[in-house]
């Protein structure tokens, strides 16, 4: 969904700069509207595709049970009677409310550094190159949640459960594993939250100055060079 999301952000914002309908929008509405109007529509259709894909497993797994067709391997209830003895689904429905807080505001940082990335683009290769480094923290993310169980008591991975961007894919598991509590997942979500204030408040600066850049230069040239001029 993430990957999905920085695609779609992205992918409208350097389209419009190819075409060089920026310019028009940019003369009826401020940058700032352009790209909170971005992000707040794409995540809007991401979360709506999630809650439908879900809806629809809940429908399809109703009509099962009813006609009898349902037919649930043993394997499967074995691991949920597993999982309701120890407790774990308890501790699942109790983080269900953070994960969800969790997994939007890492939507609403993910579409925002899309977005600024991409006004530095000209082209599509230039937006293609920019989504490199946001892939290599989602894959970061993903392997250090896979690999937690394997370096249970790690130092390295509770830290790294804190850093937003990754904390919506490894916080969850450590807090499943029982290696963080509540209140870390919490302490997640406030750095998440000054990420995001970070890229509102920086990051909306150097949007206004490459959303109309053209300039042949490397993309992390002119980003360094926006950044540099509205410090």
């Amino acid at each position: 969904l993430i990957i999905f999301l920085v695609q779609m952000v992205g992918g409208e914002i350097c389209e419009e700069k190819t075409t060089k309908s920026m310019e028009i929008i940019i003369s009826n509405v401020s940058p700032k509207v352009h790209l909170l109007a971005k992000i707040v529509a794409n995540n809007l259709f991401v979360l709506l595709q999630a809650l439908l894909l879900f809806i629809y497993g809940l429908i399809a797994f109703f009509i099962s049970s009813r006609n009898g067709s349902l037919n649930i391997p043993s394997e499967i209830t074995s691991i949920w009677d597993s999982l309701s003895a120890s407790g774990l689904i308890n501790d699942i429905v109790s983080l269900l409310p953070m994960l969800l807080v969790l997994i939007i505001l890492s939507f609403l940082a993910y579409s925002l550094l899309a977005g600024i990335l991409a006004s530095m683009t000209t082209n599509i290769e230039d937006f293609q190159q920019l989504q490199t480094p946001i892939v290599f923290i989602l894959l970061a993310g993903y392997y250090l949640a896979i690999m937690a169980g394997m370096f249970q008591g790690s130092i390295f991975l509770k830290i790294a459960g804190y850093i937003p961007l990754i904390s919506c894919l490894l916080a969850p598991t450590l807090y499943i594993m029982g290696e963080i509590s509540i209140l870390d997942i919490l302490i997640a979500i406030i750095l998440l939250i000054g990420l995001l204030y970070l890229l509102v408040r920086y990051g909306m600066k150097i949007y206004k100055v490459g959303i109309l850049n053209y300039s042949n230069e490397k993309v992390w040239s002119k980003f360094i060079k926006a950044f540099r001029k509205e410090e």
